[in-house]
């Protein structure tokens, strides 16, 4: 029992590779079987099929995306605060995953199916977060110290910015001629900032 479950665990490590870099459409089942050190029929015994063995990685990465959504917000911290908190975890969970958000909008943008499981997966998580999100905007707009938006916009905003982060990320080195791992992380460490303050100062009355 020990065996199979290492097998299957090497043969969906090896298809979130293959689909993450390739797509589904690109990617191989033979290809896969190779990464896991497997023979494809015993990668055929554990999936049967390519979309089986896609819908379980596509399946498990939404799934990542909805926790990451899920931000605890504290009755008593403040709207800066609540900004901070998400943008940064936001942010970090793209800088852990960075080719995660091209695949799932390739795989969503033209199957309706994996639209809606990435719907219904996400919709949940997040409601309560924007709810008090929204009581802490509401609060602060009524005060005059913020400029009237709605939460939606906030929250497209905020994930707008730190996508576009990284997908300029593979080509910042090029643009600053150094290929410095560490100076690199130094510039994205201060990207982060940056994308917060932008958020808050775009807020400001």
């Amino acid at each position: 029992m020990k065996t199979e479950n290492n097998n299957e665990q090497l043969i969906l490590e090896a298809a979130e590779a293959e689909f993450l870099e390739k797509g589904y459409n690109n990617a191989a089942t033979t290809a896969i079987a190779k990464r896991a050190g497997v023979t494809h029929a015993m990668l055929h015994y554990y999936f049967r099929t390519k979309v089986n063995l896609f819908q379980k990685v596509f399946q498990n990465k939404v799934r990542l995306i909805g926790d990451s959504f899920f931000q605890c917000v504290n009755e008593d911290v403040s709207l800066e605060e609540a900004i901070r908190k998400f943008t940064e975890s936001h942010f970090e969970f793209i800088r852990q995953n960075p080719k995660l958000v091209s695949f799932v909008y390739n795989e969503v943008a033209l199957n309706k199916e994996n639209r809606s499981f990435l719907i219904n997966q996400v919709r949940p998580k997040i409601f309560n977060m924007l709810n008090r999100m929204d009581e802490l905007l509401a609060a602060e707009i009524s005060k005059g110290n913020v400029k009237p938006v709605k939460v939606h916009d906030l929250l497209f905003n905020i994930v707008s910015i730190n996508v576009m982060t990284f997908m300029a990320y593979p080509i910042i080195g090029d643009l600053i001629n150094t290929q410095n791992s560490r100076y690199l992380n130094r510039l994205i460490n201060e990207r982060k900032e940056s994308n917060v303050q932008f958020v808050l100062n775009a807020l400001k009355a």
